[in-house]
C-alpha cells in the first residue's frame, strides 16, 4: 500500500486547460438532470470536484508516457452520467474509450454529452458488462477498465476483467474503509487473473479547502480469463467465484 496519498491538488492546471469543456460538460449534465434523473450532484462547484476532478484521479495511475501513449484503450463500466469516461477524453484525445452503461437515459446523455463536445474517440454502449465482455471485439482487449461507484469488489473484479488484456489494469473508485471488501474480493480476482492487486489511497481536494479521503483499488491483469467468466450477472450476484467449481 502507497502510504503517501495520491491528491487531485495538482491538476489544477489541467482546469484551466480544458475550463471551457468541463464548463460546457456541467452546463449539459445540469440541463439534462432537469428532465431525466442522473446524479444527485447539481451545484456546478461540486461537479467539478465531486465528479471531474475525482474522475482525473485515473491519470496518476495510468499517465505514463512508456505505457499510455497513442492508441492507449480504456474501457468505463457502468459508467453512468459519464464520469470518469468524459473528463478522461477530453483531457487524452490520444487515447480510445469505450462506455459501458446499462440505463438508456445516461447512455443517451453520454452520446449527447460526446457530440457536443466533439469526443469522437469515445464509443458508448447502453448494454451489461457481463455480455459484452464475452464479445471478441471486446474480451481482454484493453489497456485498462475503470469502474467508479459501481459494485462490491467480489462482483466487480468478475464484471470488469474479462475486458483487460494481459498487463493491462482494472481501477476502482472506493471509499477510505475498503480493506475488508478487498480482502473478501482477492479470491475473485485471482480467479479472473489479476494476482496483484492493491489499494492506493487519494486526497480529492477541490479549490476551497474541502477534503475527502478515498481509495482506488488497482489490479494488474497477470492471466488470461477462463472461458465462461464472467456468468451472467444473477450468478454473480448469488454466489461468489471463489465458492464455485468452474
Amino acid at each position: 500500500m502507497n502510504s503517501t496519498p495520491l491528491t487531485t491538488r495538482d491538476f489544477a492546471a489541467v482546469l484551466e486547460e480544458y475550463a471551457d469543456r468541463f464548463s460546457l460538460l456541467t452546463d449539459l449534465l445540469i440541463e439534462e438532470n432537469k428532465i431525466h434523473n442522473l446524479t444527485r450532484i447539481t451545484d456546478p462547484t461540486q461537479i467539478l470536484f465531486r465528479h471531474i476532478l475525482d474522475s482525473l484521479i485515473a491519470l496518476k495511475i495510468l499517465d505514463f508516457p512508456a505505457e499510455s501513449g497513442s492508441g492507449f484503450t480504456c474501457v468505463d463500466i457502468g459508467s453512468g452520467a459519464g464520469f470518469p469516461v468524459l473528463p478522461l477524453a477530453i483531457v487524452r484525445p490520444d487515447w480510445k474509450f469505450l462506455s459501458i452503461e446499462a440505463t438508456g437515459k445516461k447512455a443517451a446523455f453520454q452520446q449527447k454529452a460526446c457530440r457536443a463536445l466533439g469526443l469522437t474517440h469515445v464509443q458508448v454502449l447502453s448494454a451489461r458488462a457481463e455480455d459484452l465482455a464475452h464479445d471478441r471485439r471486446y474480451r481482454q482487449r484493453f489497456d485498462a477498465v475503470l469502474a467508479r461507484a459501481v459494485a462490491n469488489l467480489s462482483v466487480l473484479a468478475e464484471l470488469s476483467l474479462g475486458f483487460v488484456k494481459i498487463g493491462g489494469r482494472l481501477i476502482a473508485w472506493k471509499g477510505p474503509d475498503v480493506a475488508e471488501e478487498l480482502r473478501l474480493a482477492l479470491k475473485t480476482f485471482d480467479q479472473m487473473g489479476a494476482a496483484e492487486v492493491k489499494r492506493v489511497p487519494y486526497l480529492l481536494e477541490g479549490v476551497n479547502t474541502e477534503k475527502i479521503s478515498m481509495s482506488l483499488i488497482v489490479a494488474e491483469k497477470t492471466r488470461s480469463v477462463l472461458d465462461g467468466l464472467p456468468r451472467s450477472f444473477a450468478q454473480i450476484k448469488h454466489r461468489r467465484l471463489p465458492d464455485i467449481c468452474i
